[in-house]
C-alpha cells in the first residue's frame, strides 16, 4: 500500500483477530442481560425499600425501635446489592476496555484501501489520458516543428544572427571568467586539504614507525634483562652453595674443635696439645674470614639486585610513559583527520562545478543533450571511489588502533611479569638474607662461648625446613590468587570494551548506510532523466554481501521497530486532533494509567469518596426520617 505498509496491515489484522470481535458482542450481549436484570431486581427491591419506609412511617413511635433493625438492614442489603451491580459493571468495562485499549483505529486502514481503490482507478484514467494526450501533442509537437522551420527559414538575416552571437560569446566569456575563479579556488583548497592531510598521514607514520622501534628497544631491553636477571639467579645459587659449604665446615670445625676441648683437657701439660689447639684455632680464623667473605659477597649482590629493581622499574615507567606519548599522539593525529571531514564535500563540490562548466562548454553544440549525462556519470563514479577509499581507511584504521591496543597490553602484561619475578626474587633475598642472619648469630654465639658451651645436636632442622615449603607455599598461593584477580578484572574489561565496540560498530554501520545513501541521492538528483545508472546500482551494492554487514544490519534494523514508529504517530496526531479539555483528561488518564502509584493513589481516592458518598447519604437519610418522625403529628 502506498500510505500503510503491509507489516502494520498484518500486525493490525492479527490484533483484530485475537480480539474475536464476534465472541466479544456475545459476551457484551450476556452482559447486557445480565445489566437488565440486575436493574429489574434494583427497581424491585427500591419498591419493596419504599414500601417499607412508608410501613414504618405508619407505625407508632413505641413500635419504631422494634422495626428500625429491620428497616436498616433492608437498606445495607439494598447498598451492597448496589455496590455489587456496580463493580460487576466497572469490571465489565475494565475488561471491555483492556480488549480495545491497544486495538489500532480500522479507519486509516479503510480509508487507505478506498484511497488506493480510488487511485488504482484515477491512475488508469490519467494513463488513458496521457497516452491520448501524448499523441496529441507529438502531432502539435511535428506541426510546430515545420513551421517553426519555415519560420527561421524565412526570417533569419545576417545582422540579426550577429548580434544574438556577439550577445552569446560576451555572456559565455563571463560565465567562463566566474567559473575559472571558482575552480581555480576549490583547486587551491583541495591543494591544502591535500597537504594537510598528507602531513597528517606522515605523522601517523612516523609515531607508528617510532612504536616499531620503540617496541624493539623494549624487546631488547626485556631480553637483556631476562638475562641478567638469570646470571644474578645463578650468582645466587653459587653464593648459596658456598654458604652450605662453610656451613658444614663451620659444623665440622666446632666437632673437631669439641674433639680438641678433650683432649687439652687430657694432655693439659703436653706441649704439642699446645701447638695442635694453636692450629686449630689458626684454623677457626681462617674460617671466620671466609664467613665475612661470603657476607661481603652476599651484601653486594643485595645492591646489585636492588639497583637492577631500580632500573626495571624505571624503564616500566618510562615504557608507560612512552605508551601514553603516543596514545596522545594517536589522539592528536585522529583530531586532526576530523578537522579535514569536510574534504570530501568540498571535493564533490568541485566535481559538480565541472559538471556544470562540461554542460556550460557545449551550449549551441548537436550534443548538449549528452554532456550532462557525461558529468553525472563521472560525478557518480568518484563518489564510489571516494566511499570505497574511506571505508578501507576506516578499516586500515580500526587495525591499527586494534594492533596498538594489543601491543600496549602486551608491554603491559610484560611489565606485570617482570615486577612478578622482581618481587619473587625479593622475597627470596630477604629469606636467603634472614637465614644467614640467623647463621651468623648462631656463629657468634658459638665463638663467644666457646670455653662453656659445648655443641648441641639440631633435631629440629627438618621441622624448619617443612615450615620453610609451608611458607613459600603459601606465598605461591597468595601471588596465583592474586593474578586470578588480576585476570578476572582483565576478562571483566575486555568484555566491556567487546560491548563497547559492539555498539560503536551499530553507530558506524548507520553511518555508512546514511553516506551510502546520500551518495546515492546525490547521484539520482544529479541525473537529468530517471533512467537508472550502473554507478548509482554499484553504489547501492558495495560491501552489502559480507557477512559483518549482514551481522550488524540485523542489529541496527532489530533497534527500529515501525509499529512504534505508526503507534506514536497516530497517538500524537490523534492527541492534536483532540479539544483541550478532551486532551486534559486524555493526559490525566495516560498519567494515572502509565504509574503503579498513580492508579493505586486513584484507587484509594475513589474508594475514599465512594465511602464518604454512602456515608453522607445515610446520614441524610437518617436526618431526613428524624425530621418527618418530629413533624408527624401525634397520634391521638
Amino acid at each position: 500500500m502506498s500510505e500503510i505498509e503491509a507489516g502494520v496491515l498484518a500486525g493490525a489484522h492479527s490484533y483484530w483477530q485475537a480480539v474475536n470481535l464476534t465472541g466479544l458482542l456475545r459476551d457484551l450481549d450476556a452482559t447486557g442481560l445480565a445489566i437488565v436484570d440486575n436493574q429489574k431486581t434494583s427497581l424491585q427491591e427500591r419498591r419493596k425499600l419504599a414500601e417499607k419506609t412508608k410501613e414504618f412511617r405508619t407505625v407508632p413511635d413505641e413500635s419504631k425501635a422494634v422495626e428500625f433493625k429491620p428497616l436498616l438492614r433492608a437498606y445495607q442489603n439494598e447498598i451492597d446489592a448496589l455496590t455489587k451491580r456496580m463493580k460487576f459493571a466497572e469490571n465489565e468495562f475494565l475488561r471491555l476496555f483492556k480488549s480495545l485499549s491497544e486495538a489500532p483505529d480500522p479507519e486509516p486502514f479503510l480509508a487507505s484501501l478506498g484511497d488506493e481503490r480510488r487511485q488504482r482507478q484515477g491512475r488508469a484514467d490519467t494513463e488513458r489520458e496521457c497516452a491520448r494526450l501524448s499523441a496529441r501533442a507529438e502531432l502539435r509537437a511535428k506541426k510546430r516543428e515545420a513551421d517553426a522551420q519555415t519560420q527561421r527559414l524565412e526570417s533569419l538575416e545576417a545582422s540579426m544572427d550577429a548580434m544574438v552571437s556577439a550577445q552569446v560569446e560576451q555572456r559565455d566569456h563571463e560565465l567562463r571568467a566566474q567559473h575559472e575563479d571558482l575552480v581555480q579556488h576549490l583547486k587551491t583548497r583541495e591543494t591544502d586539504l591535500q597537504r594537510q592531510l598528507s602531513a597528517a598521514t606522515r605523522k601517523l607514520t612516523e609515531a607508528q614507525q617510532t612504536q616499531d622501534s620503540d617496541e624493539a628497544e623494549r624487546l631488547t631491553r626485556a631480553q637483556s634483562n631476562d638475562r641478567e636477571l638469570i646470571g644474578k639467579l645463578a650468582e645466587l645459587e653459587i653464593l648459596q652453595s658456598d654458604y652450605d659449604h662453610a656451613t658444614a665446615r663451620a659444623a665440622d670445625l666446632q666437632s673437631q674443635n669439641a674433639k680438641l676441648r678433650a683432649e687439652i683437657t687430657a694432655l693439659a701439660p703436653d706441649t704439642e696439645g699446645a701447638e695442635t689447639l694453636a692450629e686449630y684455632r689458626r684454623r677457626v680464623r681462617e674460617l671466620d674470614d671466609e664467613t665475612t667473605r661470603l657476607f661481603a659477597a652476599l651484601e653486594s649482590a643485595d645492591a646489585e639486585l636492588a639497583l637492577h629493581r631500580s632500573q626495571s622499574e624505571a624503564a616500566a615507567g618510562a615504557r608507560d610513559e612512552q605508551a601514553y606519548a603516543r596514545d596522545e599522539e594517536l589522539r592528536r593525529a585522529r583530531a586532526e583527520l576530523l578537522r579535514y571531514a569536510d574534504y570530501d564535500e568540498i571535493k564533490r563540490d568541485l566535481e559538480i562545478m565541472k559538471s556544470v562548466e562540461f554542460a556550460v562548454s557545449d551550449w549551441g553544440l548537436d550534443d548538449a543533450s549528452d554532456a550532462p549525462k557525461t558529468g553525472t556519470e563521472s560525478l557518480e563514479r568518484l563518489l564510489v571511489a571516494r566511499n570505497k577509499a574511506l571505508e578501507n581507511r576506516l578499516t586500515d584504521a580500526r587495525n591499527e588502533l586494534t594492533q596498538s591496543q594489543d601491543d600496549v597490553q602486551q608491554l603491559r602484561d610484560r611489565a606485570s611479569a617482570q615486577d612478578a619475578e622482581l618481587q619473587r626474587t625479593s622475597a627470596l633475598a630477604a629469606r636467603l638474607e634472614a637465614d644467614l642472619l640467623a647463621v651468623g648469630t648462631d656463629t657468634d654465639a658459638v665463638q663467644s662461648n666457646t670455653d662453656d658451651i659445648e655443641l648441641k645436636p639440631t633435631a629440629s632442622g627438618l621441622l624448619d625446613i617443612v615450615t620453610g615449603q609451608r611458607d613459600r607455599f603459601r606465598q605461591r598461593n597468595i601471588e596465583l590468587e592474586d593474578e586470578l584477580r588480576v585476570q578476572a578484572a582483565a576478562a571483566t574489561e575486555h568484555g566491556r570494551q567487546a560491548e563497547q565496540t559492539k555498539q560503536d560498530n551499530v553507530r558506524l554501520y548507520e553511518e555508512v548506510k546514511y553516506l551510502r545513501s546520500y551518495a546515492t541521492r546525490t547521484g539520482e538528483s544529479s541525473r537529468p532523466t530517471p533512467t537508472p545508472s550502473k554507478f548509482s546500482t554499484a553504489a547501492h551494492h558495495i560491501d552489502m554481501d559480507t557477512s559483518v554487514d549482514a551481522k550488524y544490519k540485523t542489529m541496527y534494523e532489530e533497534s527500529l521497530n515501525p509499529f512504534h514508529v505508526f503507534h506514536r504517530r497516530e497517538t500524537t496526531r490523534r492527541v492534536r486532533s483532540m479539544g483541550v479539555l478532551d486532551r486534559l483528561i486524555y493526559m490525566f488518564s495516560s498519567a494515572v494509567v502509565g504509574s503503579r502509584r498513580a492508579r493505586m493513589i486513584m484507587l484509594l481516592y475513589v474508594a475514599l469518596l465512594h465511602l464518604l458518598v454512602m456515608i453522607t447519604l445515610y446520614r441524610t437519610m437518617l436526618q431526613a426520617d428524624e425530621g418527618s418522625f418530629e413533624r408527624a403529628p401525634p397520634i391521638a
